[in-house]
């Protein structure tokens, strides 16, 4: 919308219409929708299907669904050639390199908005965060710079073939994290290390499915053996200011962990 661009926001609960948005029903798992969603469109932001492990393909299904598509740019992961084959970004990334398009894909790092969100209740009702993560540093990204560098590669030339790192300004423990949070939120907030096995069988008791699971441990392995410590500028390098900090956005979202 800043960039005066015209765009579709698709999902499979449209919101209301705002001016220079078109709200449009999509649903990776009904076929009639997505061409109405495609028509008109040259450029493609994709954010997978996560919830449909058992189709690979349909982000290349999509691709090849919109005719006029000149440009696609993919949320995948950071570290995904060092992640378990079971996770389907991997083939995502394929099948966007070999569209024919331009294509850009992002490898964020864990975002931090995963604490105003997945681990919120237990930080505001418990107090605690317990995860299998050691004491590894990982450069935790605003979802919202995430975003500002998908709109530049949307809307701009220069990123096509581009596979673009993005991440925070600083790298962080998960004990450096809490302690943020506590103090914006004004608690006292803990930081549990779990063993892997611990972490496992979490997840199973909650109804994981085995596949998951496993997508799951290799992510925390990739923080244990140092992979997430990555910063990178290149929120500033696309987009011309820093990355917001960790802090920032403890300090804004304070009233979610009171």
């Amino acid at each position: 919308m800043a960039r005066g661009v015209p765009a579709r926001a698709a999902s499979r609960a449209p919101g209301r219409a705002v001016p220079g948005v078109e709200p449009v029903r999509f649903d990776w798992a009904d076929r009639s929708t997505w061409a109405p969603a495609l028509d008109g469109v040259d450029a493609l932001y994709v954010v997978g299907p996560y919830t449909r492990p058992d189709e690979p393909r349909l982000v290349r299904d999509l691709v090849d669904a919109a005719p006029g598509l000149r440009r696609v740019v993919l949320l995948s992961v950071l570290g995904v050639d060092r992640l378990p084959g079971t996770i389907p970004m991997t083939t995502w990334e394929e099948d966007v390199r070999a569209s024919g398009k331009e294509w850009t894909i992002l490898r964020p790092n864990w975002f931090q908005q995963n604490f105003g969100e997945a681990f919120a209740t237990s930080l505001r009702e418990d107090g605690v965060l317990a995860l299998p993560a050691d004491d590894a540093g990982v450069g935790f990204v605003d979802t919202r710079d995430i975003a500002e560098v998908a709109a530049t590669a949307l809307t701009e030339d220069g990123h096509a073939g581009t596979i673009h790192t993005v991440t925070g300004p600083e790298a962080l423990t998960l004990q450096q994290v809490v302690q943020t949070v506590g103090e914006a939120a004004g608690r006292d907030l803990r930081y549990i290390p779990l063993t892997p096995d611990q972490f496992g069988d979490g997840m199973r008791q909650a109804g994981l499915d085995e596949g998951l699971i496993t997508w799951q441990q290799g992510l925390f392995q990739l923080i244990r053996d140092g992979g997430n410590t990555v910063v990178t500028d290149t929120v500033e390098r696309v987009t011309g200011r820093p990355a917001r900090t960790l802090k920032s956005y403890a300090e804004e979202n304070a009233a979610l962990w009171r």
